[in-house]
C-alpha cells in the first residue's frame, strides 16, 4: 500500500489544499475533489477549512526575515547551488558536445542533400538537351526522308519524259524515209 492509500480521505484533501496553495492555485471544493479523489462534502469541508485558516493568517502580521535566518539561506542556497553546477555540468559538456555533433551532422546531410539536388538538376537538364537534340535528330530524319521521297518521285517524271521523248524520237527516225545509197 502507497501512503496516499494509507492516508483518510480528509488527510488527502488537506494533501491536494496545501499542493494547490504551494502551485499558487485557488482552493476551491472543485480542485481539492479532482486532486485529491474525494467525495464533493469532503471537498467543501476541507476547501472552506483551508479559506478560513487562510484569512487567519492574513490578518497576522508576518516580521521581515532577521538577518542572521537570510544569511544562513544565502550560503545555504550558494552550496545547493554550487552543488548542483558541479552535479550538472559533466552532462551539460557531452549535451554541448552532442548538440555540436549533430550540427555538423546536420551541415552534413544539408551539404549532401544539396549536391544530390544539384545532381539532379543537372540530369534532368542533360535529359532535357537530350530530347531536344533527339526531336532535331527526328525533325532531319523525316525532311531527308521527304527530300528522298521528292528526288525519287522527280527521278519517276524524269524517267518518264526520257522514255516519252525516246519513244518520240523513234517514232521520228521511223518516219523518216530511207534514201538508197
Amino acid at each position: 500500500m502507497s501512503v496516499e492509500e494509507q492516508l483518510g480521505p480528509e488527510e488527502r484533501a488537506e494533501a491536494a489544499a496545501r499542493d494547490l496553495t504551494d502551485r499558487g492555485l485557488p482552493v476551491t471544493a472543485r480542485a481539492v475533489r479532482e486532486a485529491a479523489g474525494v467525495r464533493m462534502t469532503v471537498a467543501a469541508s476541507v476547501a472552506k477549512a483551508w479559506r478560513e485558516a487562510e484569512d487567519e493568517s492574513v490578518r497576522l502580521s508576518i516580521p521581515e526575515v532577521p538577518a542572521d535566518v537570510t544569511a544562513r539561506l544565502t550560503a545555504i542556497w550558494a552550496d545547493a547551488y554550487r552543488s548542483a553546477v558541479t552535479s550538472i555540468s559533466p552532462e551539460r559538456d557531452r549535451l554541448a558536445a552532442e548538440v555540436i555533433e549533430l550540427r555538423q551532422e546536420v551541415e552534413a546531410l544539408t551539404a549532401e542533400i544539396a549536391h544530390a539536388e544539384e545532381e539532379r538538376d543537372a540530369a534532368r537538364s542533360a535529359e532535357s538537351e537530350a530530347n531536344a537534340r533527339a526531336e532535331v535528330a527526328e525533325q532531319a530524319a523525316k525532311e531527308q526522308q521527304n527530300i528522298a521521297e521528292i528526288a525519287r518521285a522527280s527521278a519517276r517524271e524524269i524517267e518518264a519524259e526520257r522514255d516519252r521523248l525516246i519513244q518520240r524520237i523513234d517514232s521520228l527516225i521511223s518516219r523518216i524515209p530511207e534514201v538508197d545509197k
